[in-house]
């Protein structure tokens, strides 16, 4: 990871500086295309101005002398010839006849000993008819434009050897720096996958941003979490399962062998205890793929929806008035106003009739009461009996599973339902009770779901 991203950035130092080369390439020759165009102009300039120099009468020998004067000042050295070569006029002749302070301006300004190398003829045309020629080759001018053309192009190939330093330098330190940043995520994520592979499920990985590798942090630690639970519900399972299974069993047996050996004289009575023992069986089957459904909720745990709680809970404690009519029980619902959730139904459901079906079967007379309410960002559901209720030391070991209290019928698997899929819902359960007082359990939970 680290060395591919080096590479990249490295790659992009190339291509930086391939393009520098080229930019300073097309640069370079656009000025220098731009000075021979400028010089052009000039020469052209001059050449008009020689030919207007000339009139039917001959040459003005004042228009060319300024002429000449003015191509020395922008660093020519001129000749001009008539139309049978002889010589009118040239820089030299046109210095000479300079003022003393004048010269001392002109030879400030130009290097006279630098016009060399062979004239450039450029011929001087009036209505068509050839006058002469203009002969004219480059001077150096001190400290003014060539200096200036020549510093120009030394600072621009500086510019961009600079520029390309400042930014091939940021791209190595950007480079190394995001190399150490992406990949150290993923190192640390490769580690806690090495460790889970070895059956390390507790280990988690830490989600501090909020990025494309942040949500994968996420979504490992989800994911080493769901393992976890299911390697515990698994172990757990099996323990609970194997305890449970050994009594019935144990009991059919003896029934069986009591039969087969002639202690049990009354096969009708023997068949029916191990009738009795197989509906338990039948039970704790039911009882356990409950809780395994619970278990699975976290792995779904979004499958939420809008819904009123007032009509939910009058749906959901109508299911169980025929069980406790049957006892002689009547279930109070107290309809308030009308309060919107939003939340897992099918949980809701679940969590409510474990909780009312819990309280008919340890309620013999009396009523079972259903209350809501709101409280900030949470909502209740509060069910009361007047059971038996619940002793102090046994309060935190009703959620326990296959956990039975004195006299009780159930597979004690009920509550324990309850508080996984409380804890699912983001939600928390209490619980009120006295021995003889009966028992409240009130459920909160997110009004807006986790």
């Amino acid at each position: 990871m680290r060395t591919k991203l080096f590479l990249a950035f490295l790659a992009v130092i190339i291509v930086a500086l391939i393009s520098n080369f080229i930019y300073e390439n097309f640069v370079t020759e656009d000025f220098e295309n731009y000075v021979e165009g400028a010089k052009e102009d000039k020469l052209y300039w001059i050449l008009a101005s020689v030919e207007g120099s000339y009139a039917a009468e001959g040459w003005d020998r004042q228009s060319l002398h300024d002429t000449v004067h003015w191509a020395m000042m922008l660093g020519f050295d001129l000749k001009i010839t008539d139309s049978e070569e002889r010589e009118i006029i040239n820089s030299r002749a046109v210095e000479e006849h300079l003022t003393p302070s004048m010269k001392r301006r002109m030879e400030g300004i130009i290097d006279r000993s630098s016009a060399q190398g062979e004239f450039e003829s450029y011929p001087l045309y009036q209505e068509g008819k050839e006058i002469g020629a203009m002969l004219v080759r480059q001077m150096k001018r001190k400290g003014s434009i060539d200096e200036k053309e020549n510093i120009f192009k030394e600072r621009g190939r500086e510019f961009l050897i600079i520029s390309f330093l400042i930014a091939g330098g940021g791209a190595v330190l950007l480079s190394v720096f995001f190399a150490l940043f992406l990949s150290n995520p993923l190192n640390k994520m490769k580690r806690a996958v090495e460790s889970m592979a070895k059956g390390d499920f507790s280990v988690r990985v830490p989600a501090g941003s909020k990025d494309e590798i942040g949500r994968l942090s996420e979504s490992f630690n989800f994911m080493a979490e769901a393992l976890e639970r299911e390697e515990a519900l698994r172990k757990h399972l099996t323990s609970n399962i194997a305890h449970e299974l050994r009594t019935p069993l144990a009991v059919m047996k003896a029934n069986v062998e009591g039969m087969i050996d002639g202690v049990v004289t009354d096969t009708r009575e023997g068949i029916e205890h191990i009738a009795i023992e197989v509906d338990k069986l039948i039970r704790l089957v039911e009882g356990i793929e409950d809780i395994t459904k619970a278990e699975a909720s976290f792995f779904s745990r979004k499958n939420y929806s809008e819904a009123e709680l007032s009509g939910l809970l009058s749906s959901f404690s109508a299911t169980l008035m025929p069980l406790a009519s049957e006892k002689g029980l009547s279930i109070d619902y107290a309809a308030g106003r009308p309060l919107h959730v939003f939340t897992d139904i099918y949980k809701l459901e679940t969590i409510v009739q474990n909780i009312l079906s819990n309280a008919i079967k340890n309620t013999e007379k009396g009523s079972i009461s259903i209350q809501y309410g709101e409280e900030k960002n949470l909502f209740y559901i509060e069910i009361k009996d007047t059971g038996i209720g619940i002793p102090d030391d046994k309060k935190q070991l009703i959620f326990k599973r296959f956990y039975r209290g004195e006299g009780s019928q159930g597979i004690g698997l009920g509550l324990a339902i309850v508080k996984e899929l409380v804890d699912v819902m983001g939600g928390s359960i209490e619980v009120k009770s006295s021995p003889g007082d009966g028992s409240a359990f009130r459920v909160w939970l997110p009004k807006h779901g986790r």
